[in-house]
């Protein structure tokens, strides 16, 4: 069975490496040029796949340019997979394949579409989510669902957690759906649109600008969700960009919002409005260093914006 694989990210890396060492016919990978790397914080071509396996490595501005689609059509596929991929495929390119273009959502479809599922799904205090791989229409998300798979979103669980976990089960279900693809035994259970619930807008590095008279935990959320490998939640301080990966908070005791409470080797606690988060792990202007490295003693009572 002849594959093209579409995708540009690390977890588009994860699956095409997985599929490669199982021995998958990969016929192309089209990936995004090297110009749109600043476009997405996790950005991964397949340069160090395709020289391993020799596959045809293309990368592209827009998969529909006419170039793309004629080589598609070159190579004829019997499927396409769409795997961390942002721009919607014309239905030039959909009606392609024998077996259709199955996509990837790491949202429970129908109930929720659209995009950064990931971070959404956290700041939406979701307890639960799902893996869907689902044929890809030209409407966003809504084609016939092929597989999907339960995962849990623990208090815990930031966004690359949830990410690795996405990661691992994407590679669970890839191989034998492809084997029921091949052999024509798949089912297709077509969505059903009462279940809609809402559709997620796109989200950029400014939606993780924090709020210091947020609460603790709505503070803490931002975090969670902002983590790696998306740009971060960040504040402001003495100027600088000050990034946050990973925090806990309190909800005991009110405080001035932004007031630097306390300082050690290990972490920075910053009052909010109905408690504290401690900062436990920050990058300043992008380069990682250490709490001591950034605060110390005669920034207790200083105010970060």
């Amino acid at each position: 069975m002849k594959i093209i694989f579409i995708g540009g990210v690390k977890f588009s890396h994860e699956i095409l490496s997985f599929m490669l060492k199982n021995d998958c016919n990969i016929s192309a990978a089209f990936t995004y040029s090297d110009s749109k790397k600043s476009f997405f914080s996790d950005f991964k071509n397949f340069d160090n796949l395709s020289k391993k396996f020799q596959f045809k490595n293309v990368k592209v501005n827009n998969i529909n340019d006419p170039e793309n689609v004629e080589l598609i059509k070159e190579i004829n596929p019997d499927i396409i997979l769409v795997m961390g991929w942002s721009q919607l495929l014309k239905r030039e390119i959909i009606s392609i394949p024998k077996f259709g273009v199955i996509g990837s959502h790491p949202t429970e479809l129908p109930k929720y579409r659209g995009r950064a599922p990931i971070p959404w799904s956290i700041l939406k205090g979701l307890k639960f989510s799902a893996l869907t791989y689902f044929f890809i229409e030209e409407g966003i998300d809504d084609g016939d669902i092929l597989d999907q798979r339960y995962f849990e979103i623990g208090n815990e669980d930031d966004a690359s957690s949830i990410y690795d976990k996405v990661t691992e089960l994407g590679k669970e279900m890839i191989l034998s759906n492809l084997k029921k693809i091949e052999k024509n035994i798949f089912i297709r259970k077509k969505q059903n649109s009462d279940e809609f619930i809402e559709n997620w807008p796109k989200r950029t590095p400014e939606d993780g600008k924090i709020n210091w008279t947020k609460s603790a935990k709505e503070i803490h959320t931002l975090i969670r969700a902002s983590t790696y490998p998306y740009p971060g939640a960040y504040t402001y301080y003495k100027n600088l960009k000050l990034i946050i990966w990973k925090a806990s908070y309190s909800e005991k005791n009110h405080y001035e919002s932004g007031k630097i409470l306390d300082i050690n080797e290990k972490f920075v606690k910053i009052g909010c409005r109905n408690g504290y988060v401690i900062l436990e792990d920050v990058s300043l202007n992008e380069k990682s260093l250490s709490i001591n490295q950034i605060f110390n003693k005669n920034d207790l009572g200083k105010i970060i914006s």
